[in-house]
């Protein structure tokens, strides 16, 4: 893992971002920037925390997550990436939660009920109701647990991509901040070994307003935005779909 080391170096990293995104080519610009539509009035009310969801017999258990203002957050059980879902109306008052990919992965009925779709459960199944359960938010990460944790993903990135992939970060910040760039690391290492044959040996992740990636050469640029917690990254969806050019759906 290297580190930008001051100000100047960070200004430089957020250009070579905002020139590789500049000269993207235009079917990549989905991608780069996941869409974050204002709120639909009537539409999605956030709740005060998250619940935690299964199915009759249940094979399929997942946390969701809608106390965020503009986004939900699932995450299934066995499955280390927590998805950022957007929601859109459907017939009958019914709530459609899709990925980024434009997948539907939920449908909350008008009266509560819930059914989740998977690569599994294509025409989906109802879930109940488990239990209720803290938010999904991503963990404060200490600088020495920081650089523990990137030199896990250096090796695992070798072992899986079959190459030595660089990861360089911001040399300052916050705990909070270091957890989202830890995620955005680790959803990079996933992408990156789902995009057969990569050439990037070397991914740049920076700190600003909006999640953004872009590919140039063999660099991959990440810019991530704490504030907004594991919506403030991209996806590993999205990081496969940056380096191979294609758009695919989810596989959970």
């Amino acid at each position: 893992m290297s580190h930008s080391s001051g100000p100047s170096l960070m200004g430089r990293g957020a250009a070579a971002v905002a020139a590789a995104l500049a000269l993207a080519t235009p079917g990549m610009a989905k991608a780069q920037q996941p869409r974050d539509p204002q709120p639909v009035q009537g539409l999605y009310q956030p709740s005060s925390g998250a619940t935690r969801y299964a199915t009759p017999d249940g094979s399929v258990r997942f946390v969701f997550d809608r106390s965020g203002s503009r986004a939900a957050l699932v995450q299934f059980e066995g499955d280390p990436e927590v998805h950022v879902l957007r929601p859109t109306m459907a017939a009958n008052g019914s709530e459609i939660y899709r990925t980024e990919d434009g997948d539907v992965m939920l449908r909350v009925n008008a009266h509560g009920s819930i059914t989740v779709y998977t690569r599994t459960l294509r025409t989906g199944a109802a879930a109940s109701e488990e239990a209720r359960v803290d938010p999904l938010a991503p963990e404060a990460v200490a600088f020495a647990q920081m650089q523990q944790r990137f030199r896990q993903l250096q090796a695992q990135a070798r072992r899986r991509v079959g190459q030595t992939v660089t990861f360089v970060v911001p040399a300052q910040m916050s705990a909070q901040a270091a957890g989202v760039v830890v995620d955005a690391a680790q959803r990079a290492v996933e992408g990156l070994a789902a995009a057969p044959m990569t050439a990037v040996r070397r991914v740049t992740i920076t700190i600003g307003s909006a999640p953004r990636a872009a590919v140039r050469g063999d660099q991959l640029y990440i810019q991530v935005a704490p504030h907004l917690g594991y919506a403030g990254r991209p996806s590993s969806n999205t990081i496969r779909n940056i380096v191979t050019g294609q758009v695919q759906g989810p596989e959970q």
